[in-house]
């Protein structure tokens, strides 16, 4: 019988209650302990957090529409020096 990890993890606002001492060290353990195995998808409103990602990705809804609809965008930090 053969292992197959699950391709991603998605991580919702897991830094919600923590500071940013706090949040560092998760960053910190998701950047460095599991990107050889795994892709993290996280989900954060705080930049302590989203600012060390490899990528965002936004869900908008556009204003002033009569039927509500989303938009999309996406910005690669890669190629942005820290």
């Amino acid at each position: 019988m053969s292992y197959q990890p699950a391709p991603f993890f998605v991580l919702d606002e897991i830094d919600a209650a923590l500071d940013n001492t706090n949040i560092n060290k998760v960053a910190r353990y998701i950047i460095n302990e599991t990107r050889e195995h795994f892709q993290c998808i996280v989900i954060s409103l705080k930049e302590e957090f989203y600012t060390r990602a490899e990528a965002l990705i936004g869900i908008t809804a556009e204003p002033d529409k009569d039927c509500t609809v989303s938009r999309v965008f996406t910005l690669d930090l890669t190629q942005y020096p820290d």
